[in-house]
């Protein structure tokens, strides 16, 4: 007999794989299976190749806080600095200390889904829940991957659905009053909201932006690198999507950056120094060679929001590209290479409530070529549709 089920409980099942002797004693490959009996043969069917090739493993003493390890590890050198800190940080501070010391064999779907519900009860948005989640799923799909178990449990579980909000974005005028109140403290930040406003750059892409970045010649700003501070440790690394984009700047950007290259040189003759061969744009040093660094960016935006009375933060000021650019008529594939959004779809969702407001404008500008009335679809007072050609006119 090479393998067998056994039932363990409600749902519950031990398939158990004969794998040869080994000392004398025979040794057996065993593994649990939430699901029904259907889906516990498919496991033992599973199990039975694993170990006629010599993949599979009799050590059930792993835990799920070893296989977050191996797991983080594993990626760490395809990943940016910034999603490694953030994954290191869910997972010693809340996955480890409720799911660590469990058993990876015996972890089930039923107790990932209480510690979602935990999470959520600690004030945890779905999102935020969603991205633990995320976590868990791709470092137990690599033990599966690695023969450790033979099921991906968080495939069954249930985190919380995500409900579509809407992004918020300063009004323009917000945005100016926020650029002249920079202006008067730091003039390097309130190019970096100007940057952020126009290019809708993120504020790691936008602190890693060199001279060599502007092509003066054909007015292109080219994005292709991100700055991450860990631990008081700057870095740069890709893109968040590991592209790079280049965005087209009008001619009062262009200025504005030409006016930044004339100060920071200045500046530099002042203090009695040069700048280096390819300083960074955003460089609160005077020879260039130092980074405006994000966590800095975000808070010199913050305190100048809250002088002012504006309630924002520096991300929105790319909602803010977003959505006055829909509204301005461009197309959401455009949109997406701005943003750097790898797929026009993530563009659509996020910024969905602007393209409705944009479908309303279409409605008016067909109708009034439909039925010949004055854009924004009144009827002028008089009481009837004012109608083109060919179409009856009837009392409104």
């Amino acid at each position: 007999m090479r393998g067998v089920v056994e039932p363990r409980g409600d749902n519950k099942w031990r398939v158990r794989v004969y794998a040869g002797r080994e000392g004398g004693k025979v040794r057996w490959v065993s593994r649990t299976v939430d699901g029904t009996k259907r889906q516990a043969h498919v496991a033992l069917a599973k199990l039975l190749t694993e170990v006629e090739a010599g993949q599979a493993t009799t050590n059930h003493s792993t835990s799920v806080a070893e296989q977050l390890d191996r797991w983080l590890a594993d990626i760490e050198p395809t990943r940016s600095a910034y999603t490694v800190k953030e994954h290191r940080r869910c997972i010693e501070h809340d996955i480890k200390p409720a799911l660590g010391p469990v058993r990876l064999d015996k972890l089930t779907a039923r107790q990932l889904d209480g510690f979602y519900h935990d999470l959520l009860a600690r004030g945890l948005s779905p999102s935020s829940v969603r991205r633990f989640h995320s976590v868990l799923h791709a470092a137990l799909d690599r033990a599966v991957k690695w023969g450790m178990v033979p099921v991906n449990p968080a495939d069954r579980a249930t985190p919380p659905g995500l409900t579509r909000t809407t992004v918020s974005a300063p009004e323009v005028c917000d945005v100016q009053r926020l650029i002249a109140a920079a202006e008067e403290s730091s003039p390097i930040l309130a190019l970096a909201i100007i940057l952020g406003a126009v290019t809708g750059a993120r504020r790691g892409e936008l602190c890693a932006l060199r001279w060599s970045d502007v092509n003066w010649q054909r007015r292109l700003l080219t994005i292709a690198r991100s700055l991450t501070e860990i631990d008081g440790v700057a870095s740069e690394g890709p893109t968040k999507s590991h592209q790079r984009r280049d965005v087209a700047l009008d001619g009062a950007l262009l200025a504005l950056l030409t006016k930044r290259r004339a100060d920071q040189e200045a500046y530099a003759a002042v203090v009695g120094t040069t700048l280096v061969s390819n300083p960074f744009v955003l460089s609160p040093v005077a020879t260039g060679a130092s980074p405006f660094v994000p966590d800095t960016l975000t808070d010199y935006y913050k305190r100048t929001a809250k002088r002012l009375g504006i309630a924002t933060h520096f991300h929105e000021l790319r909602h803010f590209a977003a959505t006055t650019a829909i509204g301005a008529g461009a197309d959401v594939r455009t949109v997406a290479g701005r943003l750097g959004h790898a797929d026009a779809s993530v563009t659509l969702r996020v910024y969905a409530h602007a393209l409705e407001a944009r479908d309303r404008d279409v409605a008016q500008v067909l109708s009034s070529a439909v039925l010949g009335t004055a854009p924004g679809g009144g009827d002028g007072g008089t009481g009837q549709l004012a109608v083109g050609p060919g179409i009856r006119s009837e009392q409104a």
